[in-house]
């Protein structure tokens, strides 16, 4: 009965380990998309700035 429970705590001590990798994977995921969402608003802004600044000359455009 001993080495089956030698062989439990060896799977339990990798199982552990996956779950460390696992989240090291999931925190790194998770700065990426914060990264990302940063980002694309910092784009959006700048369009929509550019779009306000320049809506005069946007709506001549459009109507020529």
């Amino acid at each position: 009965m001993e080495p089956r429970v030698v062989e439990l705590e060896t799977h339990l001590k990798y199982i552990r380990r996956d779950m460390e990798e696992i989240r090291g994977d999931v925190k790194s995921i998770k700065h990426r998309l914060a990264y990302a969402a940063g980002g694309t608003a910092v784009v959006l802004g700048l369009l929509g700035w550019i779009a306000n600044s320049r809506f005069d000359q946007l709506v001549a455009l459009v109507v020529h």
